[in-house]
Formats: C-alpha cells, structure tokens, sequence
C-alpha cells in the first residue's frame, strides 16, 4: 500500500485520495510521469566516467519503449517533444517526464512500474482543481551589512557586521518589508565608553535565504547557505572506497 501513497500526487488539489481516485475508473486523466533517469544505480556506479551517460540514455530509452508496450492504452508525450533513441544527447537531455493520458485505473496501474519514481495527476475529467491555499509564512534569512559610524570618525579603518537575522514571512520582499523598523531602531545612537555617539547603520541587504521551514528544529535546521568555490586540496579528493562501488 506504501506505494500509493509515494508515487501518485496531485490528488489532494481535487479533494482525492487513492482510494477515491481508484473509484474513478474508467474516467480520463491527465498525468506527469516522472523517470528514475538519473539514478545511481550499482551498475552505473561501476561504469568507466566515460560510459555512464551513453548507458543512462539507453536505459531511459528502453524503459520508455517498456511502458509503451505493457500499457497500450495510454497516450504518452515525452516532454518538450524531446525524442528517445537521439544519437547523441548532452547530461540534461535525458528524457524525464512523460506527458500520458488514460483512464484512473489505467495510470495507477502504471505507477506500479519501476523505473517510475511518481505520477503526477493534473487534470480529472469533469472535476475541477481546488484552488491553491495562501502560503503561510516560513522563515527567511536576511543577511545584511552593517556599518559602524562614530561621532568625529571621519578616517581610518571603520568596522563592519555581517548580520544574519530570522524573519517569518511570505517571500524574499516580504522578509524585508519586516525588517525596516527593526534597522531604524538597531541604528539608534548611543554613547560609548569615551562618550561618543555610535550608531550601527544599514548600507545594504546583500542575501535573503528562503528556508523553506515552518518551525525551526532545535536539533538543527539550516538557515542560510551559499556556495562557493575554492582551489581543490587533496584530503578532498573523490576516491573511490571500492572497485564494486
């Protein structure tokens, strides 16, 4: 039963489960198949660097010749109009979606195929889709940059903060919007220790990071990252534990 929930989506939208949607029957879908193609298997592992994409693209081929052939009965589209069997493809040209189109029964049969990591259902004939829920807000972070003014500093070095802060919002606009009261207030001056009036100033929002979380999770949860590069050092070097990968 663990499949069905796994590799048929999209029913939620029509007020469905799997159940319901298996009373269907004979009644026209619309559907997105998505392909294992760029799984990791075993065997793909052991492959020299240099045959790995010509054997995914042939065995992303042959599953959709096998899906033709056990399920006559539906219509399928490779999406973009993209071929199988082209004599040479390129990494991202590997077909991964199908469009197909059948009964319910026959696309939750489908899904029972292997190669197939899910089904997703877009249109149901003579229902209609549920519009989509406002988003709640999630929680971004807001990377800023923050000068340091003193009164009479007007040479020299000035320090600097790089300041990251939590913010729950709708989006990235959203996140920043939230913040402006909260940079008015962090600027307000106060004197140090030599009497001198301070204030710590915005100059600019250099990132907001979208995390994607309701609730932050105590034991860990990611709240900012951007990638970079860097000069290879070898204790990085990928090496291979085993000839059986």
């Amino acid at each position: 039963m663990a499949w069905k929930e796994q590799r048929v989506t999209g029913l939620d939208r029509f007020g469905l489960n799997e159940s319901s949607f298996r009373r269907l029957g004979n009644l026209k879908v619309l559907g997105y198949v998505h392909l294992k193609t760029y799984d990791l298997t075993p065997v793909i592992r052991r492959l020299p660097i240099s045959k790995r994409l010509a054997h995914m693209s042939t065995r992303v081929d042959s599953w959709i010749k096998r899906l033709h052939r056990l399920h006559p009965h539906l219509t399928f589209q490779t999406k973009g109009d993209q071929l199988s069997g082209a004599r040479v493809r390129r990494w991202s040209q590997l077909p991964t979606t199908l469009r197909v189109q059948g009964t319910a029964r026959e696309v939750l049969a489908l899904a029972k195929a292997p190669e197939i990591n899910l089904i997703y259902i877009h249109k149901i004939a003579g229902r209609r889709r549920r519009r989509s829920p406002k988003s709640s807000p999630t929680w971004y972070c807001v990377r800023a940059f923050v000068v340091i003014r003193v009164e009479r500093a007007k040479s020299g070095m000035q320090n600097t903060e790089d300041r990251f802060i939590l913010v729950r919002a709708s989006s990235c606009d959203d996140a920043k919007k939230r913040l402006k009261r909260q940079w008015r207030e962090y600027a307000n001056p106060y004197l140090n220790s030599n009497g001198q009036m301070v204030s710590w100033s915005l100059e600019k929002v250099i990132d907001v990071y979208d995390t994607c979380e309701a609730d932050t999770d105590p034991t860990g949860t990611e709240v900012y990252s951007k990638l970079g590069h860097r000069r290879m050092r070898p204790e990085y070097v990928w090496r291979l534990k085993s000839s059986t990968g």
